[in-house]
């Protein structure tokens, strides 16, 4: 919600994971400020600097760390694409608070995924995404292309119900929330990136697993509550009102402070992060080469998140800055309450597919 409050203070977070970086994320970030400009995704100066503050080739290269390099220039362009549509239509611009634009914008970015050979380009976000999924062809399977369309096509459909939901004055319960946000938030994106960016296909068997699909939803619920705390602050002083972060809803749903409300995000956070290392030791047991592959890659997004989160001027911002911490914690948020699930109905699931 927009607000002119001081920043609340974040807590560390628990996230012990490995942290890696490929040694040209320099240049690769380089690279996506001159795609940037190349399809100018920017109103104005001010955003265009924003946007090449954000260090998209950090992130892409923590997540990455022995990725190939074209592979991670893509990634790093299509997040680049990411932010300046989130800030455009999602959050900030004219269209974040109007379905009825969403929805036009939306269902001309769908069918360019779908068959960008056939499909019309008339603005700069559309021909930049038709750029990005053109190249995608040359780079991955179809198996690969398939899972990152499906992926970005849930996370383009999310952007309707938040535009829905600020239009109307409405509040979603905070599960209803929790489950929605798990593709509007574009996270469970990140999901499908390593096998572009490595090269490899994780077979269906294994992808389509129960067990395996309510992991995806624990890893893309750690990263987004994390970033929900993280750019709490920011979307604070910039977005349009409404309730589309998990600390605002927790403070409405529970009638507690903002404090409170970040405590509790924390908690979740913690509670999340204990269950996916949980559940990855569970199925690391009996994985496959490429299975095993794919949950170390998920690990190194998980950390690649919280690591750039805390120093990208995205959230940061010098002339404005959020009350951050530094690394990670090195025991759980709550430690007591780590294993305990969480009472929400959208989520509670997962801790079911634990066996032991």
């Amino acid at each position: 919600m927009t607000s002119q409050a001081s920043a609340p203070k974040i807590p560390q977070l628990w996230v012990p994971l490995p942290s890696g970086i490929h040694p040209s994320w320099r240049e690769i970030d380089q690279g996506s400020a001159a795609w940037l400009d190349r399809f100018g995704l920017y109103s104005d100066h001010a955003q265009r600097e924003r946007l090449t503050r954000i260090s998209v080739g950090e992130i892409t290269g923590r997540g990455g760390p022995d990725g190939r390099l074209a592979a991670l220039q893509w990634t790093a362009d299509f997040l680049m694409w990411l932010f300046a549509f989130d800030d455009e239509y999602c959050d900030e611009g004219p269209a974040a608070a109007s379905p009825d634009a969403t929805l036009l914008i939306i269902t001309k970015l769908q069918r360019i995924v779908e068959v960008p050979w056939a499909a019309p380009a008339d603005d700069n976000y559309s021909a930049a995404l038709l750029e990005l999924r053109l190249r995608l062809d040359d780079l991955t399977t179809p198996v690969q292309t398939a899972r990152w369309a499906a992926s970005f096509r849930a996370y383009l459909q999310g952007q309707i119900w938040m535009a829905a939901n600020s239009t109307y004055g409405r509040i979603p319960t905070l599960s209803d929330h929790l489950a929605v946000r798990l593709d509007s938030s574009g996270v469970k994106i990140f999901s499908t990136l390593s096998e572009i960016i490595h090269g490899y296909d994780l077979p269906a068997a294994d992808y389509d697993r129960h067990d395996v699909r309510g992991f995806v939803e624990v890893f893309a619920a750690i990263i987004g509550w994390s970033n929900d705390l993280v750019s709490y602050h920011k979307e604070r002083r910039r977005s349009q009102d409404s309730y589309g972060n998990v600390v605002d809803l927790i403070a409405h749903e529970r009638q507690c402070s903002v404090e409170e409300a970040v405590s509790e995000t924390a908690t979740m956070h913690t509670r999340a992060m204990a269950l996916y290392l949980r559940l990855r030791d569970q199925i690391l047991r009996d994985a496959e080469p490429e299975l095993r592959k794919w949950i170390t890659d998920c690990d190194s997004w998980i950390r690649a998140d919280y690591d750039w989160s805390l120093t990208t001027h995205r959230y940061v911002n010098p002339d404005d800055p959020a009350d951050l911490p530094a690394g990670s914690a090195e025991a759980p948020f709550r430690a007591r309450e780590a294993d305990q699930p969480l009472p929400i109905a959208s989520v509670s699931w997962w801790w079911t597919l634990l066996k032991d």
